[in-house]
């Protein structure tokens, strides 16, 4: 996947090079917290309209929300779609041990008595982005970056003023 001269950049680089592949990627900004995938993709039209946004040749059109898939009396709301140039990156944290630290702290990972373990996070529960880079602070050497593809329009759904 990398060639000569990346090879060569990258010994002389401190930060890792990486290949993006050529996957097409839509970003959706969804307004709602999603906790069913599938009542996501109802609500943004069903597969059909997302393969449409993600097609050979990404037509720029907008996506529209239906907040009540099943309610014809609520109006959708649109999206206004925007050239965007990100990158898609899959991050992998090693799993959480049950160890916690003091509130407000930066201080090392102390470890928590069997008594106390009912009180800690669950496993399932999300991360938010505060938590994710302190992760990969404490571990360092431990975390995998995978590089998915290039974000190259994004549907963003604001209300027209």
């Amino acid at each position: 996947m990398r060639d000569r001269y990346n090879d060569a950049v990258a010994a002389n680089s401190s930060a890792p090079w990486y290949t993006i592949p050529p996957t097409p990627v839509v970003g959706v900004e969804h307004p709602c917290l999603i906790t069913e995938i599938a009542k996501a993709i109802d609500t943004l039209g069903g597969p059909s309209t997302l393969e449409k946004l993600v097609g050979d040749k990404p037509a720029y059109v907008e996506a529209n929300l239906h907040l009540h898939p099943g309610d014809r009396n609520a109006k959708p709301i649109a999206s206004f779609n925007s050239k965007t140039n990100n990158v898609l990156l899959k991050i992998t944290l090693p799993k959480r041990t049950g160890r916690k630290r003091k509130k407000g702290s930066d201080d090392a990972w102390q470890h928590v008595p069997e008594a106390h373990a009912s009180k800690t996070i669950l496993l399932s529960d999300p991360l938010d982005a505060r938590h994710l880079c302190q992760s990969m602070q404490d571990n360092p050497n431990r975390y995998v970056v995978e590089p998915l593809g290039t974000i190259k329009q994004t549907h963003r759904f604001r209300r027209k003023r």
